[in-house]
């Protein structure tokens, strides 16, 4: 999917508030700037053709073994490498979720199941597509309950991206558990960790004879030589960058009373910083387009996950001063 993602910013000049990317707005990103600000030579090289010392280091953050992660331009990257990797498989998707899963699957030939339960796992599908927390739903499934799920179920692969693991106080499978185990996929994303949508940084976790299956597919030079170094920095300093996770979820709930006390919207139940939306009346299209050019605000028409409809958006809260002034925006516009 080229276009229909949120983030689309750059179509919007005057922007305020982007409530439309699930990404935390507020890192100070001057001490990176000022990194790569003195490795700007780097680009006059070829990089590492594998990233292997930034895999190293993710490896050592995580308590994992060097094989056992792999590098990506982006979760994006890894999500269509795994659909390469076992194309024309059977792929059931827990819905509604990012579409990048199924284009993916398209691509490589998939059949395609949408699901909106795990229970209802067909047998004989070869490959699980599951986002923990849920794009858009900000949703978690139980840890337990989802381990013990996993492991009834050993002739699945469980592709889990956990790219919004950050963002919630629930327990959640970790990188090593997940590598322990020879059915589990785990997507991550650095940008998301980070704030850094702009270098496309992400990597995989998994047991290293899966992993290998990917590896063999990866193209060369895939993360360039300044995303590395942005990647390399961002891991050395992780305490910069602390999400403040418990804000953002307690945040999350307030948001989802206050918009429900306007009238205007049903908001659906959430376990991290995500809220997914439903107007009463009209659509998330021109509410998107009334809100972006009267008063700066922008949020994600969410009609093209699967299972929605032309009435649902999706917003990530962000500052309590920055998500009051979208309820006072939407009180205006239907008051």
């Amino acid at each position: 999917m080229l276009y229909g993602h949120g983030d689309d910013l750059y179509r919007y000049p005057d922007i305020r508030v982007n409530f439309s990317s699930n990404v935390y707005n507020h890192f100070d990103h001057q001490g990176l700037y000022a990194h790569l600000a003195g490795r700007l030579s780097s680009i006059e090289s070829y990089p590492e053709p594998t990233s292997s010392r930034l895999e190293a280091r993710i490896a050592e953050s995580l308590n994992l073994q060097e094989q056992q992660v792999m590098a990506t331009s982006g979760a994006t990257e890894a999500i269509y490498l795994v659909a390469e990797a076992f194309a024309g498989s059977r792929s059931a998707i827990l819905a509604p979720t990012f579409a990048e899963y199924a284009d993916a699957c398209r691509l490589s030939g998939h059949h395609i199941i949408y699901i909106t339960d795990l229970t209802q796992l067909p047998a004989d599908c070869r490959l699980m597509w599951i986002c923990n927390p849920n794009n858009p739903t900000g949703t978690v499934v139980d840890r337990d309950f989802f381990a013990d799920f996993i492991d009834s179920h050993p002739q699945t692969l469980f592709v889990v991206d956990a790219s919004y693991a950050p963002f919630t106080l629930r327990p959640m499978m970790t990188p090593e558990e997940g590598a322990q185990r020879p059915n589990v996929l785990m997507l991550h994303s650095m940008t998301k960790r980070f704030a850094v949508p702009g270098l496309r940084l992400g990597f995989v976790t998994a047991a290293d004879e899966l992993l290998s299956t990917l590896r063999r597919r990866q193209k060369p030079w895939s993360i360039g030589s300044l995303a590395q170094q942005a990647a390399l920095y961002l891991i050395a300093h992780a305490h910069d960058y602390v999400l403040p996770t418990a804000v953002l979820v307690s945040e999350a709930q307030r948001m989802a009373r206050a918009l429900e006390a306007t009238g205007l919207v049903d908001v659906h139940p959430t376990d991290s910083h995500i809220l997914l939306c439903r107007l009463r009346h009209g659509t998330a299209a021109n509410l998107k387009e009334r809100l972006a050019r009267r008063h700066g605000l922008l949020i994600r028409d969410a009609a093209n996950f699967h299972g929605l409809t032309p009435a649902h958006f999706r917003i990530a809260v962000q500052s309590s001063d920055e998500d009051d002034a979208l309820l006072r925006a939407l009180k205006a516009l239907f008051c």
